[in-house]
């Protein structure tokens, strides 16, 4: 059992002994529970407890989030026309059905506080609501700091909307009602945000806000629900009132579970009643059942009517936390949104650890004192008071007139030996107690004279530039003998730290729909014909011909298509052949198309044209992502099947300019002196009617889909919509060096091989990251990697899942295995830089001298294992692109097709350089919100997609 199954087990028993505790009368039913735990706990500590009936999650560790539910016993109550519907509830056992009895009696006056609390409803943001919140005064409603600062932001002076969904401006409302099939709205109880009033800063202790709404109270009801003065005890009676939103596996592992307490209805006001628990590092806790739109929830006390815990996160199958009531009490009482924003000395934020990570605490040192101050223009004063510890805890940087006084440490002992553990240690402690604005913390090692990464580790600290002066002023130069330097971070990590831009942990995939034989995902051993092509020399000649010999219905997958070379092909067969049909599934990158026209076409004009063309024989969706869409973030998979039996599958875009050039025979008889234009791609094409049955199963039902999600309200725009300003980088990179050899095409017929499909985003990555996770373990000779970018972890501890299980499992075969190499794009670095990778590997002991180079204009996504195994196809390896994002890919045993991709891999190898340094130069700009109507001196404007995309 791993430490975080242990730490849950232990939860599980508290909450039985709780239980028995209050009722007694249940001790014959759960009593045996606690025993079977002690009899294994004493038998072989850390066995897995099968009798107990919690359910532990399929996918351990247990992970800290804004969704939660904490046990099944704990029901949750629709509210209609603000009363409570106690007939249409899952109840799961005897403590449910007595806290169901206990809501019936506190109906009445719960009744007179359902106005009161509200969904806090946006336009022009990705997504319906970003949670709840409670009026606490007439006009004023408190919900979470993180619930807020979707939404706005401080400038300085104030806090300002943020810029949304086609550089417009998020508004927002706090709606009341949102009830089980109220459809009709009511703008009585809808209340517009006229102002964010307050924002608790990241640095401080409580996830809390204000917010100003245009609100007259009628008088027939309170004005607003009265907070306690004094915290509440443990075991009493509370229910948490909010608007729950559906959760993914990932959170909530046990789908059913949620399933069936929620009734499959999600985003309305429910009612959840549970208990509090014993106060925690200074948090309020309670066991009441909840999910991620529930932040900002009120939490009520069902015996003194009052509020008692503003609720903001949990962990599943725990417990969850809210602002206490006398946080909450002082907050009110003083309008804290009327005084100056003063930020003090963090401290830990109130939420649990991970269990079982021990937690480093650096030397003490004598300390000296430094006083930074920086002015501005503007009125008012801001003081902040910031120490400056040997563990990094500094405050965070605000525009305006700053003093602060810095405590900061000096190098430890010179005499112990400063490894890569020990910088590790150091870094943890760093992120731990981060302030506000930094987005990442490494582990990093200086460069040598002749311009490579050296062996000597230091403390690399990141932030957007805008800040980093602030920072790297306030901040030590060493901590425990470690260097430490500042970087402006790389814009994918700023993107992601932004709260607002961070992409979907939940989608709309349907999983369910996706049974029988034509989706499957067994491999298949059968005979077949294989078409093997690399790229740029016959990525165009091979996809050609296979559109030109197309006699039925063509089905293409595909993140863009922009060529007009590709769409002349298409339309040719259109127009030759009556028999031929075309049914194309994009991503909304296709849209961005057209800026060429003699290269790119016009995508809207064009399937316009198609579709009073051809009729019924040209179909297309762009598919819908984010929370309410088929994927997270990207439509990225590359697959064209063909007739019955054929799909060309790929890395490749239709682009011209990089996936699809056109190479002369000219060009590749010069190639050796001139290298050729475009991207160094992998394809294939097979001829099995098994494969490709399934992937045109898989592709019209994304069809299917995405139409039918596209015709629900509750689909949100998509990153394309969202705007952002990049800053313009100037940087020296070394052109990529001729091929010493053409790799020509290969075909094999009817070979019999073992071909596996795998797709994400089914399973939530596990038809994808569970495959090629075994097969990167099954290497015992050789792994040959070639990907553009990895996204390595941006803080030490930090645990993404499938993403960081596959870098690992790929650390342990470069350190261990006779020959493991990998190349990465040069050209990645804007989405994150191959230096944070050398640096990674490095420190988990892998030569990187020898393992690890980068070659500019390399799009491949493919590793060789063993000279037998070819994994080949779209997806890159960050978070979302092995978990949630729409990429295909096969994992071909083959030792000739093997033997012919590892070919290109040494092309590439002989020409690639080693990773080199970072040279530490501070750019005056970073990623900003899309203002105004272009981008700024200096910057490129564009959406979040083309932002965070490698094409």
């Amino acid at each position: 059992m791993s430490g975080h199954d242990e730490h849950r087990r232990k939860h599980n028993e508290e909450f039985l002994r709780r239980l028995i505790a209050r009722r007694p009368d249940l001790a014959a039913k759960y009593a045996p529970l606690l025993d079977a735990a002690r009899r294994v706990e004493e038998a072989a500590p850390g066995t897995a407890l099968e009798s107990l009936e919690f359910g532990a999650p399929e996918e351990p560790p247990v992970s800290i989030a804004l969704e939660t539910i904490v046990n099944d016993e704990r029901p949750v109550l629709f509210v209609v026309n603000d009363r409570l519907d106690t007939k249409q509830v899952t109840i799961k056992g005897l403590e449910a059905q007595d806290l169901v009895d206990r809501m019936k009696e506190a109906e009445a006056w719960l009744a007179e506080f359902m106005p009161l609390i509200g969904r806090v409803d946006v336009s022009n943001f990705p997504g319906e609501y970003v949670g709840t919140g409670w009026f606490v005064e007439e006009t004023i409603v408190v919900t979470n700091r993180h619930v807020a600062s979707l939404i706005a932001r401080h400038d300085g002076r104030k806090f300002v909307f943020k810029l949304g969904v086609g550089n417009r401006g998020i508004t927002a409302s706090v709606n009341t009602t949102h009830e089980l099939d109220d459809n009709a709205f009511d703008p009585s109880r809808d209340f517009k945000v006229e102002e964010v009033l307050y924002i608790e800063p990241d640095s401080g202790p409580h996830d809390i806000a204000f917010l100003r709404v245009s609100r007259r109270a009628t008088g027939v009801t309170p004005k607003f629900i009265p907070v306690a003065g004094a915290d509440i005890g443990p075991e009493q009676l509370v229910c948490a009132i909010g608007y729950p939103a559906r959760a993914s596996k990932k959170v909530i592992p046990d789908q059913q579970l949620m399933q069936d307490l929620y009734l499959g209805r999600f985003d309305i006001k429910r009612a959840a009643p549970g208990f509090t628990m014993a106060t925690k590092e200074g948090t309020s806790r309670h066991d009441c059942t909840t999910l991620g739109g529930n932040s900002g929830s009120v939490v009520l006390d069902l015996k003194t009517k009052q509020a008692v815990g503003l609720h903001f996160a949990g962990l599943y199958q725990e417990t969850n936390f809210a602002v206490r009531a006398s946080v909450l009490s002082d907050y009110i009482t003083r309008k804290r949104w009327t005084l100056p924003l003063v930020v003090t000395a963090p401290k830990p934020k109130p939420k649990p650890e991970a269990p079982g990570v021990p937690q480093s605490t650096p030397q003490s040192t004598p300390a000296k004192t430094t006083t930074v101050t920086t002015t501005s223009g503007g009125a008012g004063t801001v003081n902040i008071t910031v120490p400056l510890e040997i563990s990094f805890r500094l405050g965070a940087p605000i525009i305006g007139p700053i003093t602060a006084t810095i405590s900061q440490g000096q190098p430890g002992d010179a005499s112990q030996p400063r490894t890569a553990a020990r910088a590790e240690a150091v870094a943890v402690d760093c992120w731990k107690n981060r302030p506000s604005g930094v987005t990442g913390v490494r582990v990093g090692f200086l460069e040598e004279d002749d311009d490579t990464i050296g062996d000597v580790p230091f403390i690399a600290v990141s932030a957007p530039a805008s800040q980093l002066a602030a920072i790297e002023a306030a901040g030590p130069n060493q901590l425990d003998g470690f260097v430490v330097r500042y970087e402006a971070a790389d814009a994918l990590e700023q993107l992601e730290a932004s709260p607002d831009l961070e992409v979907s942990t939940s989608i709309m995939y349907d999983d369910d729909a996706r049974t029988g034989e034509e989706f499957s995902f067994d491999p298949v051993t059968e005979s077949m014909d294989l078409l093997l092509h690399v790229g740029p020399e016959y990525s165009w000649d091979v996809l050609k011909q296979f559109l030109d010999e197309a006699s039925g219905h063509i089905v293409s997958a595909m993140y863009e298509f922009h060529a007009v070379s590709v769409k002349d092909a298409l339309q040719s067969r259109l127009d030759d052949d009556r028999n031929t049909s075309l049914t194309l599934v994009l991503d909304n990158a296709t849209l961005h198309s057209g800026k060429d026209p003699k290269l790119e076409i016009k995508p809207e004009e064009l399937f316009t044209e198609w579709s009073d063309r051809y009729g019924d024989r040209f179909q297309h969706v762009i598919v819908p992502e984010g929370k309410s869409g088929l994927i997270s973030d990207s439509y990225h998979i590359k697959v064209t099947v063909r007739d019955d039996d054929t799909f060309w599958l790929s890395s490749g875009n239709w682009k011209m300019k990089s996936s699809q050039p056109l190479i002369t025979e000219n060009d590749r008889l010069n190639s050796g002196e001139k290298d050729l234009p475009g991207n160094r791609e992998w394809h294939v094409v097979v001829r099995n009617k098994t494969l490709a049955d399934r992937f045109r199963a898989h592709i019209l039902q994304d069809l299917q889909h995405s139409k039918t999600l596209l015709g629900q309200e509750s689909v949100g725009p998509a990153a394309t919509d969202i705007m952002v300003d990049v800053p313009i980088e100037e940087t020296i990179m070394l052109e990529r060096k001729p091929p010493s050899r053409l790799v020509e095409p290969m075909v094999l017929t009817k070979r019999r091989a073992k071909v596996q499909m795998l797709l994400t985003p089914d399973s939530e990555g596990a038809m994808y990251s569970d495959p090629v996770l075994s097969l990167i373990k099954s290497a015992k000779k050789s792994l040959l990697f070639q990907i553009p970018y990895m996204k390595t972890p941006s803080s030490p501890k930090e645990n993404r899942g499938y993403i960081d299980e596959l870098i690992n499992a790929l650390i342990d075969k470069l350190v261990a295995l006779p020959d493991a190499r990998v190349i990465l794009s040069k050209s990645g670095s804007g989405l994150s830089s191959p230096t944070n990778v050398a640096w990674h590997f490095k420190s988990k002991g892998v030569d990187i001298t020898e393992r690890l180079r980068s070659i500019d204009k390399h799009h491949t996504k493919g590793m060789i294992v063993d000279g037998k195994r070819v994994l080949i196809g779209s997806h890159n390896w960050s978070a979302s692109g092995v978990t949630l994002n729409r990429d295909a890919s096969l994992i071909i045993h083959d030792a000739d097709v093997a033997g012919y991709y590892a070919q290109a891999f040494e092309v590439d190898w002989e020409r690639a350089n080693p990773v080199t340094p970072k040279k530490f130069v501070k750019p005056p700009k970073n990623v900003e919100e899309a203002v105004g109507g272009e981008a700024p001196q200096g910057y490129v404007r564009m959406s979040l997609k083309e932002a965070l995309s490698d094409e």
